[in-house]
């Protein structure tokens, strides 16, 4: 008897509706961070105990364990963009009433795009950061500098992750290293991790002579690999937060100074210090977090 016939269409679009609930730390973009970047190393570390090791062969299993790797990385990388987009989203939830000049103009945002967000949850800052991409240091820095710029100065914000050259110095060793997981990124989503000529071409520039990178090979990630992205990530994430989270107190101090009928500061302050998981001070008045 032939099987009965199989609507792949219809079993493609049935994928949408396999969901579940996000996290509770999915309000906080740092604990969302952490969250997803820990499920990752345990969902690595729970395959690995649990398989039968002594009855596989050793190529075949780390062939297979090698792919999962992959995977995990990619992932590792991309909770970090998600990172970045949803402290912009906090950032623009936090001004969008109080200012009124360019500093949006970074976001391209279509009237479709807005009116389906708003339409679902009313928040300015999702409809105009979520369909963005945030894969490079030089499209983040263009982006946080005009939104967290002070009203009342010519130039923009300090950059996040700067350039070759450019201020914070502090900050440019953690940018170049950023830079070559964003291009990791690329590779493991594009090429699933076949090194291109391209992709190690351009990595070989981002390590700025301190390293060779093979062409047209598999990158193979070991278990040390990944726990380091993650302490690498996760640094680069506490640090992050706190600078976003410190800049957009003081500018909505400057705000608050300028027009004291804007907001009553610790309600202002009250809700930057839930969105950023640590108490930012407005206008002289520390938040509870």
């Amino acid at each position: 008897m032939p099987r009965p016939p199989i609507d792949l269409h219809q079993k493609v679009r049935d994928l949408l509706t396999h969901v579940g609930p996000p996290p509770q730390e999915s309000d906080r973009p740092l604990d969302h961070f952490e969250h997803s970047a820990n499920e990752t190393l345990a969902l690595i570390k729970y395959i690995d105990d649990h398989l039968p090791v002594g009855t596989m062969y050793p190529a075949v299993y780390e062939r297979h364990m090698s792919h999962l790797r992959r995977m995990a990385l990619g992932s590792l990388i991309q909770a970090f963009e998600r990172f970045v987009k949803e402290i912009a989203i906090a950032c623009v939830d936090s001004l969008v009433e109080f200012v009124n000049d360019d500093r949006f103009d970074e976001f391209k945002l279509t009237g479709g795009a807005l009116a389906i967000q708003f339409a679902l949850d009313k928040s300015i800052g999702k409809a105009m950061c979520e369909s963005e991409t945030w894969l490079s240091n030089k499209s983040i820095n263009e982006r946080f500098k005009k939104l967290l710029k002070s009203p009342f100065a010519e130039h923009g914000w300090e950059n996040l992750f700067p350039l070759r050259n450019q201020p914070p110095q502090g900050e440019r060793e953690r940018a170049s290293t950023l830079a070559i997981l964003w291009q990791v990124r690329h590779n493991i989503a594009h090429n699933v991790g076949f090194l291109t000529g391209s992709d190690s071409g351009k990595l070989r520039l981002l390590l700025e002579g301190k390293g060779m990178v093979e062409a047209e090979k598999i990158l193979r990630p070991t278990i040390s690999d990944l726990r380091y992205v993650k302490r690498f990530l996760l640094d680069a994430a506490t640090s992050t937060n706190s600078r976003v989270g410190n800049r957009l107190a003081a500018l909505l101090s400057e705000i608050y100074a300028d027009n004291a009928t804007l907001f009553v500061p610790q309600e202002v302050a009250d809700s930057a210090s839930k969105r950023f998981g640590y108490p930012v001070t407005v206008a002289g008045v520390a938040g509870v977090v």
